[in-house]
């Protein structure tokens, strides 16, 4: 439980809102503290500057002392917060003292430094109780006026006290919603999770249920649905290669045993046995190439198979493969001409590519017709050497040159065996392309011809 993730999603959902609710309320505190202090301190100011004006007029004849006084003590009695006010005149004695203070002063708390001043201070020890005061020294004395910081602790008390109570509600709320949204946000999981149970390897056809909301659930099950329809076409092409590949080995592998089981025979003909033996060895060699284009293969799709990375002449390079050609398509008096020889040069491995040329010939020959041509091109083109060979043979239907450089795949089944071919030599050819940072494609129309293209990365001298 303390590790799903329904768990870790509620508990920080809470974390998070528990902090983010302190942190608030400590900022509400102090913004109310703070804003309440400056009022405070505002009235404490204002008040001893009406003090200290209505005092600075006892120098006038016309306004008594008595008159002074009453005026103060009128002005304390209307003021609604509780105020300590104290007068000290110029002889060091006292003109005013607020009742509440009858016993006792403030005196004690003014520092001779404080002379002209405006002063702001907070007392902490009189009469158990915490006092703002405001205070100047003067010529005409010292005048002091306090009041309890109560005004500030009180509200922000009661503040404390609210948010207290609201804290433990906060939590729990937080708790059950992190519960709920976290159930409400995972149920798609867990139909996926149900769903994603029931594919096996032959149950691929499946798919996850659809999310159509394009969040990250719905990207989610989208790209899975994705990967099981890779893998689903990974498992039939791999099945598809197994039954090929094994069709490929039985039927050499059967004349080889057919012909062995004649040659047992005691009155087997000698010279008859000589020509079993050689067919045998036709069939072996057949047999062989067709395990070394798998394995190279196989090889090439685990990443073990390196290719060279080398300077290579592409002139020099699809020159001797025509000559090779030549000699190739005399068999078949298949005429073969190279039209255009630019130079280009390329890096890669000159073994792979004299394979790949060669196997686009192989195939050029195979589905020609005699007396056909074959026309073998090497241009440079918009920054990359283009190889072509392009025959007028049988052609390729428009539906199998999606499937043309799958392995073992033909587009003559019936003269497959007449011409040797099983399938491999495109995927070879396709292979080496691209590992050299090449394409290879295919253009072809029924009874007129196909045409095969290679383009490679083109090296240029410095």
């Amino acid at each position: 439980m303390f590790r799903s993730i329904r768990f870790r999603l509620t508990l920080w959902y809470t974390t998070i809102v528990v902090l983010t609710f302190f942190i608030v309320a400590w900022a509400v505190e102090e913004y109310v503290r703070s804003t309440l202090f400056e009022a405070l301190d505002r009235s404490v100011s204002k008040e001893l500057e009406w003090v200290v004006a209505r005092y600075s007029q006892s120098n006038n004849p016309a306004m008594p002392r008595e008159i002074i006084l009453q005026d103060i003590l009128n002005h304390i009695a209307y003021n609604p917060f509780k105020e300590y006010v104290e007068i000290w005149n110029s002889s060091s004695r006292i003109f005013y003292q607020s009742p509440n203070l009858v016993g006792d002063t403030l005196i004690h708390y003014i520092s001779p430094a404080d002379s002209g001043e405006w002063v702001l201070k907070t007392v902490r020890n009189f009469r158990k109780i915490e006092l703002r005061y405001a205070a100047q020294r003067s010529s005409l004395g010292v005048f002091i006026v306090a009041m309890p910081t109560e005004i500030v602790s009180t509200p922000t008390g009661h503040l404390l006290r609210v948010l207290g109570w609201v804290g433990p509600i906060v939590v729990l709320v937080s708790v059950v919603s992190g519960l709920y949204l976290a159930k409400k946000s995972l149920s798609k999981v867990n139909q996926v999770i149900d769903a994603a149970e029931k594919i096996t390897a032959d149950r691929l056809y499946e798919r996850l249920p659809a999310h159509n909301v394009q969040d990250e659930i719905g990207r989610l099950v989208s790209t899975l649905n994705e990967m099981i329809a890779r893998l689903d076409r990974s498992f039939y092409e791999i099945r598809q290669f197994t039954a090929d590949a094994s069709h490929e080995l039985r039927t050499p592998l059967s004349v080889i045993r057919s012909q062995l089981e004649s040659a047992l025979e005691s009155n087997f003909p000698a010279r008859q046995l000589k020509k079993t033996i050689a067919n045998c060895l036709d069939e072996t060699i057949h047999m062989t190439g067709i395990i070394e284009n798998l394995l190279l293969l196989s090889k090439a799709d685990a990443g073990q198979e390196t290719i060279r990375r080398e300077k290579v002449d592409l002139q020099v390079l699809v020159r001797q493969v025509y000559e090779d050609s030549v000699i190739l398509a005399s068999t078949k008096s298949i005429r073969v001409e190279l039209t255009r020889l630019d130079r280009a040069k390329t890096i890669g491995d000159e073994l792979r590519l004299r394979q790949m040329l060669l196997n686009l010939i192989d195939n050029a020959i195979k589905y020609s017709h005699k007396r056909g041509k074959i026309i073998l091109q090497l241009q440079e083109h918009d920054g990359s050497a283009r190889i072509s060979v392009t025959d007028n043979g049988i052609g390729i239907p428009a539906d199998e040159i999606p499937r043309i450089f799958n392995r073992f795949h033909r587009v003559d089944k019936a003269r497959a065996r007449e011409t040797g071919g099983v399938g491999l030599g495109l995927a070879i050819a396709k292979w080496i392309a691209e590992a050299h940072g090449g394409t290879i494609a295919v253009s072809s129309e029924v009874n007129k011809g196909s045409e095969f293209t290679v383009e490679l990365p083109l090296h240029r001298s410095h």
